[in-house]
């Protein structure tokens, strides 16, 4: 604003004014006369060697004005006190002497070096055998910042249908720079209980100070927490004096002024706008401008963020229900293809201990096997999205399980990427399946790898966050309130492009080339996360790498298991032991029960609970095992376990799936150990569970 009023007064157009200005004095009672209203008058007045653009004399009104002592204007040049005189040639004075009378706008500078927008009135007169002009200095300081406050209200209603809210704080912050002369900008909302700021920034200070940090604490801006409390404008004209010691502006720059300026409504501080670096220090003048600036600015910006606010939370609940379905269908997909892989691992494993090593379709029948676990090891992963995977969690300090798994992920990663490892979260604690935290890290490190092709750096951080509800209405990731531990992966890759963010986390998405890549790493994390009540958020532009974040909760939030376990497996083998098998796929019967017997058990099958139910009636206290499935028409695995037990007291329950399950949902189960295999199984696997089991 200022440097362009100047380029606009150095034309210094002339206007002739419609009504006469005063006549030279030409006798002597005149000039007598003349003085005494000179130096008694308000208006600012000026009497100007036209020749060398020394002032020959100011009156008290004009000392005052400038806040000069009264004999200090004597000692001054006109170029001195018009800060737009370096536009114009040195004989300026002398050509607007010769028009005799008019007037021209101009920036004038105080003794406190700001500068104010003047209107100067001059005629010619004699004066001691010198020509002189007569100049009447009107201030038009406020004139100048209305009308310019009121194209920028109408120029921010234009922008307000099609730009975002941080593009209006910008244009907001900008516009404050322009007016007061300042070369830093910030803006923040304060949330509900005025307890956390969100920062916008200004063009210029963008760059550097607008990162993808964390949401900060009031503590954390320093000389705002002044006005949140005091309820008022601060200005620190001597930065490096200020009490605290981590000043908003500080770690960037070397600040060393700033207006601070709340904007309040009902009795809040609803958000600040902090200006720093003027040339010159910051009076009750900015105060006033930036105060009505804030004014024009926020009903509109306010207006925008509730809208925009209102248009997150939608799309984050319609994003949410079709992760939602897709996992349901993944989920589905997978149980039943989990059921076929079953059948054709089982018959081929029988085949291949029929035929033995020597026939000739040895390596048929094992490639058949390491395809099926293969097609089993992808089901997984889909499971894991749809958020069906088998957990076990268990309480654990993140820092330390984290910091365990830092030399195989500095491996994954490679000798040539920088990496960094920055444990934050101290002694927090999380209630989390140590494969899945695993598994989670694996996934995220080795995209980030990708991204940057073997080179760049890569830092892993973690800390503890606390999210107010203020927040979640506000766009925060966490769409609950709560005490979160944060685990952010951050590369310097190539980054994402806006139009393929929201579509990252979805299974069989990938941008890599054919053969590089599943599609399912980062729909794994989103499945894991949200499987553990987590939040998952990823901030990232093309260029300038990415950084995902993970909020899992802090374990006095999570709810434990009741303390039962998954027995391990064992290679005891127990012959003549009695099994009831139960599974709705008749395939699935067949095949167990023919492995079963072949490893000496003697197997009673059901394809419904309620024909199993039956067959224990009959059995009486003979049966050992109930090896069954979990989903199944009528009732489930562990409503049926309960069930039976009250005809088989002494009898062990084995539960299978293809569409895998949390343990903790068990909880609850009759028997005193949860026993659970996942299918497709290797005969192996089943044998050595079972002979564990029945030893």
């Amino acid at each position: 604003m200022l440097n362009d009023q100047i380029d606009k007064a150095g034309e210094w157009p002339v206007i002739s004014p419609e009504s006469e200005e005063p006549k030279p004095a030409e006798k002597p009672q005149d000039e007598a006369l003349f003085m005494t209203m000179f130096v008694s008058h308000p208006a600012v007045m000026l009497l100007v060697d036209a020749e060398t653009g020394r002032i020959a004399d100011a009156n008290p009104a004009a000392a005052e004005f400038y806040g000069w002592p009264a004999e200090r204007p004597l000692a001054m040049n006109m170029r001195e006190l018009d800060a737009t005189s370096w536009t114009r040639n040195d004989s300026w004075l002398n050509e607007l002497a010769a028009q005799g009378q008019g007037l021209f706008v101009s920036m004038h500078r105080r003794a406190d070096r700001s500068l104010r927008h003047v209107e100067l009135s001059f005629a010619v007169m004699p004066l001691h055998g010198k020509t002189t002009l007569f100049c009447i200095v009107q201030d038009n300081s406020e004139r100048q910042y209305f009308e310019a406050l009121t194209v920028f209200r109408l120029r921010l209603l234009e922008l307000a249908d099609t730009a975002s809210t941080e593009e209006l704080l910008t244009f907001t912050l900008d516009e404050a720079e322009r007016l007061t002369g300042s070369t830093l900008g910030f803006f923040n909302f304060v949330s509900n209980d005025q307890a956390v700021l969100r920062e916008a920034c200004s063009t210029n200070a963008k760059t550097d100070n607008c990162g993808h940090a964390p949401h900060p604490t009031i503590i954390d801006f320093g000389v705002s927490i002044d006005v949140i409390q005091e309820m008022k404008a601060v200005i620190h004209n001597d930065h490096a004096s200020l009490r605290h010691c981590n000043c908003k502006f500080a770690p960037h720059h070397s600040a060393f002024r700033e207006l601070i300026v709340p904007v309040i409504r009902n009795g809040k501080v609803m958000a600040t706008l902090e200006i720093g670096n003027k040339p010159v220090n910051y009076n009750e003048d900015d105060i006033r401008l930036v105060g009505m600036l804030t004014g024009v600015a926020w009903d509109i910006i306010a207006k925008k963020y509730a809208e925009e606010s209102e248009r997150k939370t939608q799309e984050a609940l319609q994003h949410t229900q079709k992760m939602e379905l897709i996992g349901r269908l993944a989920g589905g997909i997978a149980h039943d293809i989990n059921n076929v892989l079953t059948a054709i691992l089982g018959h081929a494993e029988i085949v291949i201990e029929a035929m033995g090593g020597g026939s000739p379709y040895a390596d048929n029948l094992q490639n058949i096997r390491d395809s099926t676990m293969r097609a089993a090891n992808l089901i997984q992963h889909l499971l894991a999205f749809a958020r069906k995977q088998t957990i076990v969690p268990e309480v654990m300090q993140l820092d330390a399980a984290l910091g365990a798994e830092m030399p195989m992920l500095q491996e994954l990663v490679g000798e040539q990427t920088q990496f960094r490892w920055r444990p934050g979260a101290r002694e927090a604690k999380i209630f989390f399946d140590p494969s899945q935290l695993d598994q989670i890290m694996t996934n995220l490190c080795a995209n980030s790898r990708d991204a940057m092709n073997g080179e760049g750096s890569l830092t892993i951080e973690t800390a503890t966050v606390r999210v107010e509800a203020s927040e979640c209405y506000a766009g925060h990731p966490c769409q609950t309130p709560g005490d979160f531990a944060a685990i952010s992966v951050i590369d310097t890759g190539c980054g994402i492009e806006k139009n393929v963010r929201p579509h990252i986390f979805e299974p069989f998405y990938t941008t890599k080339e054919v053969g590089k890549g599943t599609g399912l790493g980062l729909s794994t994390v989103y499945g894991i996360v949200k499987q553990n009540k987590g939040f998952l958020d990823c901030q990232s532009a093309p260029g300038r790498g990415t950084r995902f974040t993970l909020y899992l909760p802090l374990f006095e939030a999570a709810t434990a298991s009741s303390g039962k376990k998954v027995e391990a497996c064992t290679s005891n083998h127990e012959n003549r032991k009695r099994i009831l098998l139960v599974d709705d796929n008749p395939a699935i019967v067949q095949v167990i029960r023919s492995l079963l017997q072949k490893s000496c058990y003697e197997v009673f099958s059901a394809t419904s609970p309620n024909e199993a139910i039956h067959i224990a009636e009959k059995s009486g206290e003979s049966i050992d095992l109930l090896l069954t499935d979990v989903v199944m028409p009528e009732i489930n695995g562990k409503e049926l376990s309960e069930k039976l037990l009250t005809f088989c007291p002494g009898m062990k329950t084995l539960f299978m799936s293809g569409y895998t399950i949390d343990m903790t949902t068990l909880d609850g189960a009759a028997d005193h150990e949860i026993h659970f295999i996942r299918k497709p199984f290797r005969i192996s696997e089943l044998t050595s569970t079972i002979s564990a089991m029945l030893a």
